[in-house]
C-alpha cells in the first residue's frame, strides 16, 4: 500500500459535518473541498497548532466513518467469537489506532496533492454506494480511490466504511494482519499487539 495516497484518501473523507440529502459523490467533494480549506486555514498552521489540528482530524474523523461496521468487516470471522464487551472494547480501540495514526500524519502529506477528479458514483440497492476519485500528487502520479459506503439507518446522511486505494482495501488489509496474528497467538495477543502501538489506547472494559 503507498503510505502517501493512502493517507490523502483517509484525509479527503475524514472531515465533513454530513450535508443531508446530499449523493454520496456529494459528500465526498465537499469533503475535499473542506479539507482543504481547514488545513490551509492560517490560524492552524505551525507547530504551535499541532495538538488542535490533530484533535480536529480525530473529532472529524467520528463524523465520517462507520466505525463499528468497519471494525466488525475486519475482525472477519473471529468477531462472532467475541462477547460484547470485547466488541466494544475491540471497536474503541480499532477506531483509535487508525485516529492516533493517521491524525498526525495528515498534514504533511496533505500537501503533496495536487488535484482530485471526481469519476464515478454508483449505488447499490440504495443502501450502498461506491464513490471512484482520482488522485493526482505534485509529481504528477496518479493514484486510483474508491470509497465504499454506507447509509445511516436514519437514510439522511453515507458513512464511509472502506477506502480502497490502488486496488487494496484497508478492510481486507487489516483483516488479513489481525487474522494471522490471532492464528499465531490468540485474540488476547491481537490486543496486545495494537495496544503496543497504541500507547494512549482505552482500559480494557470489564468482561
Amino acid at each position: 500500500m503507498k503510505t502517501i495516497p493512502f493517507l490523502i484518501a483517509l484525509l479527503l473523507f475524514a472531515l465533513l459535518p454530513a450535508a443531508h440529502g446530499e449523493s454520496p459523490m456529494q459528500e465526498i467533494k465537499a469533503t475535499t473541498e473542506k479539507v482543504l480549506a481547514l488545513l490551509s486555514k492560517p490560524s492552524l498552521q505551525g507547530d504551535a497548532k499541532k495538538d488542535e489540528r490533530r484533535q480536529l482530524v480525530r473529532a472529524e474523523m467520528d463524523t465520517r466513518f462507520a466505525w463499528e461496521d468497519s471494525a466488525r468487516a475486519c475482525l472477519g470471522r473471529h468477531w462472532i467469537k467475541r462477547t460484547p464487551a470485547e466488541r466494544t472494547e475491540f471497536i474503541k480501540l480499532f477506531s483509535e489506532f487508525l485516529k492516533d495514526t493517521y491524525s498526525e500524519k495528515i498534514a504533511t502529506y496533505y500537501g503533496d496533492l495536487d488535484k482530485v477528479d471526481y469519476q464515478s458514483e454508483k449505488i447499490v440497492d440504495g443502501g450502498y454506494a461506491s464513490v471512484k476519485i482520482l488522485l493526482t500528487t505534485k509529481a504528477k502520479i496518479d493514484h486510483p480511490v474508491e470509497y465504499r459506503m454506507e447509509k445511516t439507518a436514519s437514510g439522511d446522511d453515507w458513512k464511509v466504511y472502506d477506502v480502497v486505494i490502488e486496488g487494496i482495501s484497508l478492510v481486507k488489509n487489516y483483516r488479513d494482519q489481525f487474522d494471522a496474528i490471532i492464528s499465531k497467538s490468540n485474540y488476547e495477543g491481537l490486543i496486545q499487539e495494537i495496544k503496543s502501538k497504541h500507547p494512549t489506547a482505552p482500559a480494557a472494559s470489564a468482561k
